[in-house]
């Protein structure tokens, strides 16, 4: 479970599209207005464009999300939905509602794990951005740091490679549609395929971070470092 936030974090990336305003001056004293270009469609723009544009201001981030991982025989092993949650600038929280409700918090400096069925706890050191596809999405001056980027076999798809040969995950896909993130795929060293689709999709709304805070529940088994 916590290859979600230690392996997963789309990735929005930054490099706001410009449009550049072109003016014409004539011979007589005083220039006619043209009309500005018209700004090609955010949509039609490849991937990394409209991954910069999205990052650009980031402060925060709601969504709902579907999370489905296959084995390296292709066979489903897990699949949840919940609710994803980020506020800048290092700081995360998922919350699982299907099939088994748990909670992962990341709150800049530790990432907990919380399973209601089993009443348990884990805490360990939040993962680098190396191991952060999600950080990258919301810092993407990492990118080219850590990561070898290559444009996907579709306009709208970003593909990058860790540079690091000890990170938890080979290969990660990240999609657009309509501007907006809507996949993050994970391939991980063990043949291991996990698609993380994002709907609901809010740009900087208004979140408490008390949400980013987290308390183990009274009675709960609290396990460290793993």
């Amino acid at each position: 479970m916590n290859l979600l936030l230690t392996n997963c974090h789309f990735l929005w990336l930054a490099l706001q599209a410009m449009l550049v305003s072109v003016s014409t001056v004539v011979a007589e004293p005083v220039a006619e207005p043209v009309a500005e270009p018209v700004a090609e469609p955010l949509a039609a723009q490849s991937a990394r464009v409209q991954l910069e544009h999205f990052a650009d201001g980031l402060e925060s981030l709601a969504a709902r999300f579907e999370q489905e991982t296959l084995d390296e025989t292709g066979r489903m092993v897990e699949k949840n939905t919940g609710r994803l949650l980020f506020l800048a600038p290092e700081r995360f929280r998922w919350d699982y509602d299907e099939p088994f409700p748990q909670q992962l918090v990341a709150d800049g400096e530790r990432l907990w794990h919380y399973d209601e069925a089993l009443e348990q706890v884990t805490v360990r050191e939040q993962p680098s951005a190396t191991d952060s596809p999600l950080l990258v999405l919301t810092r993407p001056e990492l990118l080219d740091r850590f990561y070898r980027v290559e444009p996907g076999d579709e306009p709208d798809v970003i593909e990058f490679q860790p540079l690091n040969e000890d990170a938890e995950f080979e290969v990660a896909r990240l999609s657009f549609r309509d501007g907006l993130p809507d996949s993050l795929e994970l391939m991980d060293r063990f043949g291991q395929y996990t698609r993380i689709g994002l709907s609901d999709v809010q740009r900087n709304p208004e979140l408490d971070e008390a949400l980013f805070t987290f308390e183990p529940p009274e009675g709960a088994d609290v396990l460290e470092g793993i």
